[in-house]
């Protein structure tokens, strides 16, 4: 099995003319009301920042970071199983996951019986990060032992962020450290070392994104991408939409 990532199958071709017939198409099946939303949750989208997170196993706290990235406008996240699967619970993700762009960095299935230990540890999280790297992306681990910057004191002008966090238990593999551009930890003043996985992302990108959108960085989505996530989140909203697309490019023929 390939360690690419696996995108989502809703995802659309960015041909600019397909692109134009699918939201031509499928806006005459949204009301006035859910297409203004849409475009107002698209005017505060970024892709400055995204997020990693690496072998998170309970569904609580999935769900909770993908609801964190929709609540502060984070449109990507990249998603590392190098062992444990990651899976949604619906309660806390209540729907937000079907607005975010994810990429899956598959685990393998392997049998329960075999319990040889990996040449490599965490083959998924090298290419994550070589992903991240090709796309311009400044990788940044988010951990208490090592003393690079504070949350407050990334500097964001450096270019686009990939924000990574670890497990539950372990936090991030030693290959997700080596690999890493940049460290970065959340200031504690009390007794505990560190945050829950989901309350770090959270307090994290919410910082991030309110300094982004004070900045006069470039954070907003391109025009090309805008247009290529308004087709995604019509195809997913509509009911029947590749039936209807298909209908319409038989009238055209």
């Amino acid at each position: 099995m390939t360690d690419r990532p696996r995108l989502d199958p809703y995802e659309v071709a960015t041909d600019a003319h397909d692109l134009d017939r699918t939201i031509a198409v499928l806006r005459e099946h949204v009301t006035d009301a859910r297409w203004g939303r849409m475009q107002q949750v698209l005017d505060q989208r970024s892709r400055y920042i995204v997020a990693a997170v690496e072998d998170i196993y309970q569904p609580h706290n999935a769900s909770a970071v993908l609801r964190s990235c929709d609540a502060f406008g984070v449109q990507d996240v990249h998603i590392i199983e190098n062992r444990n699967r990651y899976q949604v619970n619906p309660g806390v993700e209540l729907g937000t996951a079907q607005w975010l762009s994810m990429y899956r960095y598959t685990r393998p299935a392997i049998p329960e019986e075999d319990n040889a230990k990996p040449a490599d540890p965490a083959p998924r999280t090298r290419t994550a990060v070589a992903t991240l790297h090709s796309l311009g992306y400044r990788v940044v681990a988010t951990t208490p032992h090592r003393n690079d910057v504070t949350l407050d004191e990334l500097d964001l002008t450096r270019g686009p962020v990939a924000l990574m966090f670890g497990s539950e238990k372990e936090g991030l593999s030693d290959t997700a450290l080596g690999l890493a551009d940049q460290y970065m930890r959340i200031p504690m003043h009390g007794f505990v070392e560190s945050l829950n996985i989901s309350v770090s992302a959270a307090v994290s990108m919410r910082t991030l994104s309110a300094r982004l959108r004070a900045s006069s960085l470039p954070w907003q989505l391109t025009a090309t991408d805008r247009r290529v996530i308004l087709a995604r989140w019509l195809r997913r909203s509509v009911r029947h939409a590749g039936l209807i697309l298909d209908r319409a490019r038989d009238r055209r023929l």
